[in-house]
C-alpha cells in the first residue's frame, strides 16, 4: 500500500515537472518570437509601404497636401477628413516584389479614376464610364521588384479603391504589405520584410493559444453547470420559455443597434445622381409613363415610392423609406428562415447577425435603389419553401399562397423569380405523388402553378425591354461565356466565388460599396447543402436552392441577369447566410453541447454587430439649391438649358411637370423632360453638346438664359458657346456638384 502511494506520488511529481518544462519552453518560444518581431519589425517598417502623395482637387496639380507611407492602397485617410471626400486625387509610388516569375491578373476597383502603372507601362485602367467594366487584366512579371505606381481620382459621390492580383483563374489577394518597398530592394531587405511577417504572425499565434486554452476550460465547466441545470434537466420547460425570449431580445437588439448605425444616412440635404433617376422617374405625369419607363427595375417598387412620395412631404426620406424599411426587416426575416429549418434559436440569432453585419445590404439600405427590397422579398419566399412541406407532402393552402404571391412578386422584383420558379414547379411535381389518393387537390395545386407560370410569361414579356446595349455591356462581365468550357468554368470559379464570399460579412476594412470578401466560411455553404440534402424534412428545401442557383445560372448564360458583379447580387444573399448558419449546424452535429456550441458562435457574431455594427452614411450634398434658385428666379420668356444630369436634378426638384421618355443614350434606358417651353437638353457625345447649346440661343434670342450646369465636364465649353452670342455669364449660385449660371444678353 505504501509502494503504491509513493509510486503515485513520484507519478505526480513528474507529471508536474513536466507540465511546468513544458510552460516555461512555451514562454520562452512565445518571448522570443515576440523579441525577434519587436526588434526585425520596425527595420523592415522602414523600408516596406508606398509613399502616398494627396492632393487637393483632380489632376495631381500642386504640391501634394499630404506626402506619407501607407502600407498598402486604401483610402484610409478618409476616415480623418471628410472635406476630402469630394475631390481628390491620390497616388501610390513605389516597388512591388513578384516572388515567381509568371503570368497574373492585375485587378482594379475604382470609383472615379483607376489607373495602374507596373514598371512604367499602364495595365489597368478604370475611367467612367465606358471603362468601368474592365475589372482585371493579365501581366507576365519575372522574379523581383518591379516599379509600381497607382492613381487615383474622386470626383464626388462614392469612393471606392481597390488594386489586387491572382494567379490565373484563382483567388483575389491584396498586395501583401512585407512585398511592398518604398525603394527597389535589394535581396536582404526582402528577406527581412519576409522574416517580420512571420514573426509578427508567430508572435499572434503563441499569445492566442493561451486564450483558446482558457476558453476551452471555461467552457468545459459551462458544460457541467449545463448538465445539471440545462434543458436537459428538470428545469427544461423554463428554458424553452427563456430560449425563445432570448431569440427575440437577441434579435431586437440587433435591429435597434442596425437601425441607429443608418440613421446617419437618413434624410440627406439633396440625392445622388442615381437615386435623382429613380426619383424623376416616380414624378412623371401619369402612372403608366412610370411603370413603363424603360428602366431596368419592375414597376413594383416604382409604385409603392410613388404612393410614399404622395404620403410623406419630404422628398428625400420618403423614397428612402422603402430601402430602409427592407433592409432592417430582413434581420428578422433572416432569423426566422434559419429557425424554421433547424430550431435553433443560437442559428437564428447567427442569421440575424450576418444579415445585419452585410456591406452592400448595409449601403443601399439609405439610398434610392431596390436592392433590400429584392432581398426581403427572396428572403420571404424561401421561408414560404421551408414552410410548404408538412408531414412529407404539400401543402396545399400553403402552395396557392405561394403560387399566388409569386406571380405578383415577379412584377416588383424580377429576381425572385429565381427563387419562387423553382419552389412552385417543384412543389407541384411533388404534389403529384398524390394524384391517385386526392385527384382534387392535385388538380388544385397544378392550376396555381399553371397560373403563376402565366404570370411569370406575362411578367417577362412586360419587362424584358427593360434593357439596353450600354447596360449589357456595363454589365458584361456578370454573363458566362460559351465560347468554350473553359472559359465558363473559369467564370464561375470566379463570379460563383465572388457571389458567394458577398453574401457573408466582409470582416474587413474595406468600403461598403465594394468589401474585401474572405473565402474561408465557404466550407460552411457546402455543409450547409450537404445537411438539406441529408435531412428528409428539409430535403425539398434543399432542391428549392439548388433550382434557384440553376436559374441564376440560366439567366447569366441567356444575357438576362448578371451574376458576381456586386450589388446586383443582393437578391441572393439570403441564401448565402442561410446555407452559413445551417453550416454550422453541420459542422458541430456530431460534437457534444452542440447547441452550447452554436449559441456560442452567435454571441459572438451578435457582439460584433452590436459593438461595431455598420456605420451608413449618404453624401453630404447640397445640390438642391440649385433648383431652389432657379424656382425662384425662371421666368417663362427665359431661356433654360439643362446638363444632362442636371435634367433630373430639376425633374425631381422642381414644380414642372415630369415626362419620362425611351432613350439609349444612357444605361438606365430613361430621358426626363420637364414641361417648359424654351427648354434645352444636352445630351452626349460632349463634342455636340456646346454646338447645340449655341444653336438653341441663337433661334430663340431670350434675354436671359439659365444654365444648370450639374455633374458635366462641358461647363466651360457652354458658357463659352453662350458669350459667343453677345451674353455676359456669372455664376449665380455653386454646389459641391454643380453650378447654376444666369446668361444676360448686352
Amino acid at each position: 500500500m505504501l509502494l503504491e502511494k509513493l509510486r503515485a506520488a513520484y507519478r505526480a511529481r513528474r507529471r508536474s515537472l513536466w507540465f511546468r518544462w513544458s510552460i516555461g519552453a512555451y514562454g520562452t518560444i512565445a518571448l522570443a518570437c515576440t523579441t525577434a518581431w519587436l526588434v526585425i519589425g520596425p527595420q523592415a517598417a522602414e523600408r516596406t509601404g508606398l509613399r502616398r502623395e494627396l492632393f487637393l482637387g483632380n489632376g495631381f496639380e500642386g504640391a501634394p497636401f499630404r506626402d506619407e507611407v501607407s502600407e498598402n492602397i486604401s483610402l484610409d485617410f478618409l476616415a480623418e477628413d471628410e472635406r476630402l471626400r469630394r475631390y481628390f486625387s491620390v497616388r501610390w509610388r513605389g516597388y512591388w516584389y513578384v516572388p515567381e516569375s509568371g503570368p497574373l491578373q492585375i485587378h482594379g476597383a475604382g470609383d472615379d479614376w483607376l489607373n495602374v502603372y507596373i514598371d512604367g507601362e499602364l495595365v489597368l485602367q478604370r475611367y467612367p464610364p465606358n471603362d468601368m467594366r474592365q475589372a482585371a487584366e493579365t501581366v507576365s512579371l519575372g522574379e523581383g521588384a518591379h516599379e509600381l505606381l497607382v492613381e487615383y481620382q474622386q470626383e464626388a459621390g462614392s469612393y471606392v479603391a481597390d488594386v489586387r492580383w491572382s494567379p490565373p483563374s484563382g483567388l483575389r489577394r491584396p498586395l501583401a504589405g512585407h512585398r511592398l518597398f518604398l525603394e527597389r530592394p535589394s535581396m536582404e531587405d526582402v528577406r527581412l520584410a519576409e522574416r517580420a511577417a512571420w514573426f509578427s504572425r508567430a508572435a499572434a499565434f503563441f499569445w492566442v493559444t493561451p486564450l483558446l486554452l482558457a476558453t476551452g476550460a471555461a467552457m468545459r465547466w459551462a458544460w457541467r453547470v449545463r448538465d445539471r441545470y440545462g434543458p436537459a434537466s428538470p428545469y427544461a420547460w423554463h428554458w424553452r420559455v427563456a430560449e425563445r425570449a432570448g431569440l427575440a431580445a437577441a434579435v431586437g437588439a440587433v435591429v435597434v443597434q442596425t437601425v441607429r448605425a443608418r440613421l446617419a444616412g437618413w434624410n440627406p440635404e439633396s440625392l445622388w445622381s442615381d437615386d435623382l433617376v429613380y426619383g424623376a422617374i416616380i414624378r412623371s405625369q401619369d402612372v403608366w409613363s412610370m411603370i413603363s419607363a424603360p428602366i431596368h427595375v419592375a414597376p413594383g417598387p416604382l409604385l409603392i415610392w410613388r404612393g410614399l412620395y404622395a404620403l410623406f412631404p419630404d422628398p428625400e426620406w420618403s423614397l428612402q423609406l422603402l430601402p430602409f424599411v427592407c433592409g432592417v426587416a430582413a434581420i428578422p426575416a433572416m432569423a426566422l428562415l434559419v429557425w424554421s429549418l433547424t430550431r435553433d434559436t443560437g442559428l437564428a440569432v447567427l442569421a440575424a447577425a450576418l444579415t445585419a453585419l452585410n456591406p452592400l445590404l448595409a449601403h443601399y439600405t439609405v439610398f434610392v435603389h431596390q436592392y433590400p427590397f429584392d432581398f426581403l422579398v427572396t428572403a420571404l419566399f424561401l421561408i414560404a419553401a421551408a414552410l410548404l412541406i408538412r408531414n412529407g407532402d404539400v401543402d396545399s393552402p400553403r402552395f396557392e399562397w405561394l403560387a399566388v404571391g409569386g406571380g405578383l412578386a415577379a412584377f416588383f422584383s424580377v429576381p425572385s423569380v429565381f427563387v419562387s420558379f423553382p419552389a412552385v414547379n417543384l412543389g407541384a411535381a411533388l404534389a403529384m405523388r398524390g394524384w391517385r389518393r386526392d385527384r382534387r387537390r392535385a388538380i388544385r395545386i397544378l392550376l396555381s402553378a399553371a397560373a403563376y407560370n402565366a404570370a411569370v410569361l406575362a411578367a417577362y414579356a412586360f419587362l424584358s425591354a427593360r434593357s439596353n446595349p450600354l447596360v449589357r455591356e456595363d454589365f458584361a462581365f456578370g454573363f458566362i461565356p460559351l465560347a468554350s468550357a473553359d472559359a465558363a468554368w473559369d467564370f464561375l470559379a470566379r463570379n460563383g466565388r465572388y457571389l458567394l464570399e458577398l453574401g457573408l460579412p466582409s470582416w474587413g476594412e474595406g468600403p461598403l460599396t465594394n468589401p474585401e470578401t474572405v473565402s474561408w466560411p465557404l466550407p460552411f455553404l457546402a455543409l450547409g447543402l450537404i445537411w438539406l440534402f441529408a435531412q428528409r424534412s428539409t430535403r425539398f428545401f434543399g432542391l428549392v436552392v439548388l433550382g434557384f442557383y440553376a436559374a441564376f445560372l440560366a439567366a447569366s448564360a441567356l444575357q438576362v441577369y448578371p451574376m458576381g458583379t456586386g450589388r446586383a447580387d443582393i437578391f441572393a444573399f439570403p441564401l448565402s447566410i442561410c446555407l452559413a448558419a445551417i453550416g454550422v449546424q453541420c459542422a458541430t452535429s456530431a460534437l457534444p453541447a452542440r447547441r452550447f456550441l452554436r449559441m456560442a458562435a452567435a454571441i459572438v457574431v451578435m457582439a460584433i454587430a452590436l459593438a461595431r455594427p455598420l456605420q451608413v452614411v449618404y453624401f453630404n450634398l447640397d445640390d438642391v439649391h440649385l433648383v431652389d434658385r432657379l424656382s425662384a428666379n425662371l421666368q417663362p420668356e427665359d431661356g433654360l438649358i439643362l446638363s444632362p444630369s442636371g435634367a433630373f436634378l430639376v425633374a425631381f426638384y422642381g414644380d414642372w411637370p415630369v415626362t419620362i421618355t425611351a432613350t439609349e443614350r444612357y444605361s438606365h434606358g430613361t430621358m426626363a423632360t420637364i414641361g417648359r417651353d424654351r427648354t434645352h437638353y444636352l445630351f452626349p457625345p460632349e463634342t455636340s453638346e456646346a454646338p447645340s447649346a449655341e444653336r438653341f440661343v441663337d433661334e430663340y434670342r431670350p434675354d436671359r438664359v439659365w444654365y444648370v450646369a450639374f455633374r458635366t465636364p462641358t461647363t466651360e465649353q457652354i458658357v463659352e458657346a453662350i458669350e459667343r452670342q453677345g451674353y455676359s455669364v456669372r455664376r449665380v449660385v455653386e454646389t459641391q456638384r454643380g453650378a447654376l449660371y444666369l446668361a444676360e444678353h448686352h
